[in-house]
C-alpha cells in the first residue's frame, strides 16, 4: 500500500492534518479511511465536547433509508430546537444541527463503517473545529502539538503508512 497522503500546515501553536480525498484515492468506507477517522479521534478524544452535522434529507435517506435516518439524526442529537435550515427560494437544501458528544456519539463515529454517511460533520472542542469531514473533498484533524504527535502514533499503531506534506500559505 503507497503512503497516505496528508496535507500539514501550522496554525500557530496547532498543526492541521488534511486527508484529501481525490489525491489520496480510497473510497470513504475502505479500511484505511476508517483508520485515519479512527486514530484523528483517538488523538484529540480529551479534548471533543460537541458534533456539528450539516445534512441534505434526500440524500441521507438515499445512504442509510429513510427510517435509519430520522433514527440516526435523532441519536446524534438532533431536535427541532436544534435545527437551522438552509433554503434555496423556498427548497430547504439542507439542515444543521450542534449537539454534544457523548461517549455513545463518540462510538457512531469512531466505528463508521463508511465516513461519509453523514455529508458534513464537525467534532469540536467547545466552538473550536478539531476534525472535520467536508462532502467526500476532505477529512481535517486540527490538533495542537501533543495531540499532533499522538495522531502520528495512532497512525503507526494501525499499520497505517502515511507522509507529510507541507502547504505554505505564504503568510
Amino acid at each position: 500500500m503507497n503512503a497516505v497522503t496528508f496535507y500539514t500546515r501550522r496554525q500557530g501553536e496547532e498543526t492541521s492534518f488534511e486527508y484529501n480525498f481525490y489525491d489520496n484515492g480510497f473510497s470513504p468506507s475502505n479500511l484505511a479511511v476508517r483508520k485515519v477517522l479512527m486514530a484523528m479521534l483517538e488523538s484529540v478524544d480529551h479534548r471533543l465536547t460537541h458534533l456539528e452535522v450539516e445534512y441534505n434529507d434526500g440524500m441521507l435517506a438515499d445512504k442509510v433509508g429513510a427510517r435509519r435516518a430520522g433514527e440516526l439524526l435523532r441519536f446524534l442529537g438532533a431536535s427541532k430546537t436544534n435545527m437551522k435550515e438552509t433554503y434555496s427560494g423556498n427548497v430547504v437544501v439542507s439542515r444543521v444541527f450542534r449537539a454534544p458528544l457523548t461517549p455513545e456519539r463518540y462510538d457512531y463515529f469512531h466505528t463508521l463503517q463508511d465516513v461519509s454517511q453523514l455529508s458534513h460533520y464537525r467534532l469540536q472542542e467547545q466552538e473550536k473545529d478539531r476534525i472535520v469531514f467536508y462532502f467526500t473533498r476532505y477529512l481535517q484533524l486540527i490538533a495542537p502539538q501533543q495531540e499532533a504527535e499522538r495522531f502520528a502514533e495512532r497512525l503507526d499503531a494501525y499499520g497505517l503508512p502515511y507522509r507529510w506534506v507541507p502547504i505554505d500559505r505564504g503568510e
